[in-house]
């Protein structure tokens, strides 16, 4: 869930909430996640390595040189 939500109060007591629309995954749609960090990334600026036994994607050159 996105830290966007607000939270309020309608007149018959119920809550609900609304957030901003739109997806949170800009350009193209093609993003993959990387194992180490999470952070969805363009397959370009990811690259694949073996870990525990499986071929797994991870930031290049590494998830704390980029932004």
């Amino acid at each position: 869930m996105s830290k966007d939500t607000v939270t309020a109060v309608r007149q018959d007591g119920l809550r609900y909430q609304s957030k901003v629309g739109g997806s949170p995954f800009l350009g193209s749609g093609h993003t993959r996640s990387c194992f180490k960090c999470g952070k969805h990334r363009a397959p370009t600026s990811l690259q694949s390595i073996r870990l525990l036994g499986r071929n797994e994607v991870v930031c290049k050159p590494s998830c704390k040189t980029l932004p």
